[in-house]
């Protein structure tokens, strides 16, 4: 693969990914817990649990629609900002790391594993690509 062609890929993948946090994490920051019903999943918690859980929810919504800002600051000249591509990355593998935990403990319940999967393999294929565009300017 040419130069261009890995950097455009890379851009265009990177671009999609920021836009799935912002539009992910804007959504669960705005709705909080009760917007995971837009995803299949449902949701009960004993009375006055709720509020705890939907305060770190949406802080959680928050860093993962911050992260998207910063895939999305990272993309144009994604071959400089090699030290802020990995940290991104580490913070969304980190993400998966947090959900694999959670399916260890607790079971995978109805919630799709499907990001935790993308969260695990992604971020660290991620990186090689970069750097290896990187390498290549």
């Amino acid at each position: 693969m040419s130069h261009t062609w890995g950097r455009r890929l890379l851009q265009v993948f990177v671009a999609l990914s920021a836009l799935n946090a912002i539009v992910g994490g804007g959504l669960y920051l705005i709705s909080g817990v009760k917007g995971m019903a837009l995803t299949g999943s449902k949701v009960s918690f004993e009375p006055g649990t709720l509020v705890a859980v939907d305060y770190l929810f949406r802080a959680i919504a928050g860093i993962w629609f911050t992260l998207g800002l910063m895939f999305a600051y990272l993309v144009p000249m994604i071959e400089k900002h090699t030290v802020w591509f990995r940290f991104t990355c580490l913070a969304i593998f980190m993400m998966g790391v947090g959900r694999l935990l959670s399916v260890t403990m607790l079971g995978a319940g109805t919630n799709p594993l499907f990001a935790m999967i993308l969260e695990l393999v992604f971020p660290p294929l991620l990186i090689w690509w970069q750097a290896r565009v990187a390498r290549e300017v």
